[in-house]
């Protein structure tokens, strides 16, 4: 039996080292990537720098990933972009574990670590130029230390990640007012350590506030209300079984009704389901990107794993994987317009059950789609299509 167990715990590290590193050669190889959000981030860190203007993203804007890609694509190209969005994934997956475990034992963390890298929005949605990351390294560090008690270092962390993606607002209100200590946190100064993390955090973005008279128009985005809300909840429950797995999300359902006892034993399980609730409202209010869920797929990771059915963990890992090679589509999605470069707003659904190219094949694919934004023969789209350096000597 022993020697059983250390073959299985030696091929789940064999298999995780090698996501790990095939990682990083995706970083390698992925250049600026295929979200339609990289380009503007880099160009705010660009023109604010050469020309002294301040600029927006985005609605909100994200300014600290703003300035953050912005100077890695800037002066070190794609790969090191790639890489610093990579590692924060795979820091933030660490440091997020031990914020909710008190033994410190590797074996878990190798286990929790696997669950997660194989979800294919969570592995291949952080290899190229994108906030997400970013937002959840700096939550997870905030989290760490507030679970410490170091109060100060979790308001510093709670601000970033709140001037990374306005929306972890709400996710730092709810682990600050609920997070369980064993000796009680009295509620008012739960509070003052939220105003102090919304009040630093708020600060990254005077500049947008200033740039749009003081009002508060910039506070929206753009939503499928075209849709109807019919068409808005077809979106979340379609978005929503697919980011968990198309196979897994069977598992995950079963698995969860079949252990609900064991679920609410776990320790601090009101903090982590009120952070699943809110991610999937957000989720609900802007059903756009499948990466907007990736908190509430790492929780739920998390919850898999720690209930230590092991059965049910090799099926969501195996159906994890399966989904990386073939791609099983439910549905027949039509958009007004079809083309690689054109927005993508559906116009109707059909059922159609087929089998498509999986995650990993859809990635490779998608690294064409940084010509759709960068078509100049100037020298920076050059540099872009070639995943450069971006300063231009």
């Amino acid at each position: 039996m022993n020697f059983l167990k250390n073959y299985e715990k030696s091929l789940i590290y064999l298999i995780l080292l090698s996501i790990i590193i095939f990682g990083i050669y995706l970083c390698y190889i992925g250049g600026y990537g295929s979200d339609e959000d990289t380009l503007p981030m880099i160009y705010v860190f660009e023109t604010k720098l050469t020309q002294g203007r301040f600029v927006s993203s985005r609605f909100t804007g994200n300014p600290v990933a703003e300035l953050g890609i912005g100077f890695l694509s800037y002066f070190f190209g794609s790969f090191v972009a790639n890489i610093f969005t990579y590692l924060f994934l795979l820091f933030g997956l660490v440091i997020f574990f031990y914020s909710f475990q008190e033994n410190i034992k590797f074996e878990k963390l190798y286990f929790f670590l696997f669950l997660c890298l194989t979800n294919p929005i969570l592995f291949f949605d952080n290899l190229e130029p994108v906030d997400y990351s970013w937002a959840f390294f700096f939550f997870s560090l905030g989290i760490f230390f507030f679970s410490r008690k170091l109060f100060e270092l979790s308001i510093l962390f709670f601000a970033l990640s709140i001037g990374v993606r306005i929306n972890y607002v709400l996710f730092v209100l709810f682990i600050i007012l609920f997070y369980h200590f064993d000796d009680k946190i009295s509620i008012p100064r739960r509070i003052g350590i939220f105003i102090s993390a919304f009040i630093f955090g708020g600060l990254f973005y005077l500049p947008i506030w200033y740039e749009n008279n003081f009002n508060l128009s910039w506070l929206t985005a753009a939503r499928p209300t075209s849709e109807g809300l019919i068409g808005i909840l077809a979106r979340f429950t379609y978005k929503t079984y697919i980011s968990v797995g198309y196979l897994s999300s069977f598992f995950v359902i079963f698995y969860f009704t079949k252990n609900l006892k064991i679920l609410k034993s776990v320790k601090n399980i009101k903090s982590l389901f009120l952070l699943c609730l809110a991610n999937l409202l957000i989720f609900l209010w802007i059903p756009a990107e499948f990466s907007y869920l990736q908190l509430f797929l790492v929780i739920i990771s998390f919850l898999i794993f720690d209930i230590k059915k092991k059965f049910f963990y090799y099926l969501v890992c195996i159906g994890n994987l399966f989904s990386w090679i073939i791609f099983f589509s439910p549905v027949n999605i039509h958009h007004y317009n079809e083309e690689i470069c054109a927005p993508k707003n559906a116009k109707s659904v059909s059922i159609n059950i087929s089998l498509e190219k999986g995650f990993y094949y859809k990635y490779i694919d998608s690294r064409d789609m940084i010509k759709c934004w960068a078509r100049s023969e100037s020298e920076r789209d050059k540099r872009i299509l070639k995943g450069d350096a971006l300063k231009i000597d």
